[in-house]
């Protein structure tokens, strides 16, 4: 996930020498065996197999996402509901100084199931050529709860998280991060320094009143006299 809530998710599926033998018997190919051409359709980018010196091989899958909720969406849509992936989510939310991230959910290696049934157009290929469909789907699940692995990479902005399955168990998905805005930041702190400023300013006139000296008033004919005040007689009337 990028820091706009975008990104890609990745699926990256890997078969040993032993499952590339066993794709490729009779003379066929790993590339003619394994159908990845409705995965374009659906959005999907999908790689060449890539061929390793020890035999095995790794099929990479692309797809982007514009958003948290796109991306929840593409996690469920891999899995299904046979799949090892359970109750995926991705979630984004933006706080007052920073923005979380978070990928949720679990790896169920507990019930592993291959999904072929649910699959009509394959369960009536098979059916056509003469294969026990049931009877196959017995058989790769005993094979595939030994030696299918599932791990789960989170790439969210401000750190990584990577959670691997347990053969037989479910083990939690739970990845989060939180990146600071230091833009935001900044300008909180400046709108609290141009606050305190104003609020200066406008008490400033009346600190300045209170601290001002007091104006020695004029005295009255019935007050005490003033020392600079000249003296006057008894009776005769103070000079105007």
């Amino acid at each position: 996930m990028r820091d706009d809530g975008s990104g890609v998710v990745t699926v990256t599926a890997v078969l040993d020498p032993e499952a590339v033998k066993s794709a490729e018997a009779e003379g066929g190919k790993l590339e003619d065996r394994v159908r990845v051409g409705d995965l374009a359709h659906s959005g999907w980018t999908v790689a060449p197999w890539a061929r390793a010196k020890d035999g095995s091989a790794t099929l990479t899958l692309t797809k982007p996402f514009a958003s948290p909720e796109q991306a929840t969406a593409i996690l469920q849509a891999i899995s299904g509901p046979a799949g090892p992936l359970h109750d995926m989510k991705v979630s984004r939310s933006k706080g007052l100084l920073s923005t979380d991230s978070s990928v949720s959910g679990s790896i169920d290696l507990a019930k592993v199931g291959t999904g072929i049934t649910a699959d009509q157009p394959l369960v009536q290929s098979l059916t056509a050529n003469g294969v026990d469909v049931a009877a196959l789907d017995k058989t790769l699940v005993a094979g595939a709860r030994d030696a299918v692995s599932v791990k789960v990479v989170a790439e969210l902005p401000g750190g990584t998280t990577v959670v691997t399955g347990k053969a037989g168990k479910v083990t939690p998905v739970d990845a989060s991060s939180s990146v600071r805005d230091s833009a935001k930041a900044g300008l909180l702190v400046l709108a609290v320094v141009l606050i305190g400023a104003a609020i200066a300013v406008l008490l400033w006139p009346s600190r300045r009143r209170a601290h001002a000296p007091a104006r020695r008033r004029p005295v009255s004919g019935s007050g005490p006299r003033s020392e600079d005040a000249p003296p006057t007689r008894r009776g005769t009337p103070p000079e105007s």
